[in-house]
């Protein structure tokens, strides 16, 4: 079959029995198959036999008679899977956000402005969880540390914090980062 399909005028014919009957214009074989209509009528059918449809789907178009903008245009809807989308911040969701900024631990969205410590640059990762535990400095003198784990343990402990469960969980995660703090210290010193 060459050249574009003919197709019957009017609407889609049936049979006696309530089958449909091919769209193409000299053809009345059965049509399960059915095609869109056109490009703003993806959901609206045409039903054609085998052979009709597989002629229909190979010279039809989604973009026939779209060009320049209106193209570019859909090209990128299509993109995006034809779903909105903005810069990270700017979304009309950003709008009822808190206008407080959040947290960026790993510094992936300012790294101009959020240099890292240099203190921080060859600890493990258990020993910057502990040093952001204690709230201090890697350069921090261990007799300040000291201090500040006495401080945390008096306040977390269980018998202050009969009220709360998660004080004594706290108080353990305090008690473990206190023993890698203090390891470091004795490496350093050896």
């Amino acid at each position: 079959m060459k050249g574009p399909l003919k197709l019957k005028d009017g609407d889609q014919a049936l049979a006696g029995d309530g089958t449909r009957l091919c769209m193409a214009a000299g053809c009345g074989a059965d049509a399960p198959h059915p095609a869109p209509r056109n490009r703003s009528e993806l959901r609206s059918y045409i039903w054609f036999c085998l052979e009709h449809v597989r002629h229909y789907n190979s010279s039809w178009n989604y973009y026939d008679g779209i060009e320049g903008d209106a193209l570019e245009e859909e090209i990128r809807r299509a993109t995006t899977w034809e779903r909105p989308s903005w810069k990270f911040g700017t979304g009309p969701s950003a709008a009822a956000s808190t206008s407080q900024p959040f947290e960026d631990k790993f510094g992936f969205f300012d790294a101009e402005t959020n240099s890292p410590d240099p203190a921080m640059m060859g600890l493990s990762t258990e020993e910057k969880h502990a040093w952001a535990l204690f709230d201090l400095s890697p350069d921090t003198e261990m007799s300040k540390v000291k201090k500040r784990y006495n401080e945390l343990a008096k306040s977390l402990h269980p018998d202050h914090n009969k009220t709360d469960p998660k004080a004594e969980e706290k108080l353990k995660e305090i008690n473990l980062a206190y023993s890698v703090l203090r390891k470091n210290a004795m490496k350093e010193k050896i």
